[in-house]
């Protein structure tokens, strides 16, 4: 039986913390005068990062120096409302527990900047095995791009197409491909199935633990 592992994405997989998201931009887009969102509108906004987020959230017309100074307050204010309303998705959890009992090496790959990331690996999943956390760093290119992937994957001294890739985003379905990686998309998170199936996702799962099923199916 070859060994396999499994990498998550953070935002709209393990954790739903859109509210937050939303809640913390548009108190900052307040400050800085300018039009806010709905949340259902910051669906589409998460998922490159929080320079991108930013990008979609204000005017089309907006200066890089305005942008950049929205970005740099949307750092302070998120970090101080990190946990308000964010929470695990329902059977993330009983998900976790099952593959540490089953010795899965674990890790998380996020577009969120590396400090939010650990911050919330550390509120929410410290009981678990999750090895390899990894948010946006400054020195490793953001997903679609595939070297975080790839750098975890040598890091657990598997090949790249014994690991699972999940994810809620065309960014995520595009990063598993890139990397050579099973490219699972989740139905429950911030994107739609159209999306994930669009952009190469290789099976789609309704609930947490149906990465269960996939897995005892493909051993």
């Amino acid at each position: 039986m070859k060994e396999k592992a499994l990498i998550f994405d953070l935002d709209g997989t393990l954790i739903d913390s859109l509210t937050d998201i939303a809640l913390c931009a548009n108190k900052v887009l307040k400050e800085f005068n300018l039009p806010t969102h709905s949340i259902e509108d910051y669906k589409t906004f998460v998922g490159g990062g929080a320079d991108i987020l930013i990008k979609n959230c204000t005017p089309t017309n907006s200066s890089k120096e305005l942008r950049q100074e929205v970005l740099e307050q949307f750092k302070i204010v998120y970090d101080q409302n990190l946990q308000g309303n964010t929470k695990p998705y329902d059977g993330v959890y009983e998900l976790l527990e099952i593959l540490k009992n089953k010795n899965y090496k674990l890790g998380v790959l996020s577009n969120k900047p590396h400090k939010f990331t650990l911050k919330y690996i550390e509120q929410f999943f410290s009981f678990y095995n999750i090895s390899e956390p990894h948010g946006q760093k400054e020195e490793i290119p953001k997903k679609p791009n595939p070297i975080g992937a790839i750098n975890i994957a040598k890091s657990f001294n598997l090949p790249s197409e014994n690991i699972y890739f999940i994810g809620d985003s065309d960014v995520d379905m595009q990063t598993a491909k890139n990397a050579g990686m099973i490219a699972v998309g989740v139905k429950w998170g911030f994107r739609g199935v159209e999306e994930l199936l669009e952009n190469g996702a290789d099976f789609i799962v309704e609930t947490p633990l149906d990465i269960l099923k996939l897995l005892e199916e493909k051993n």
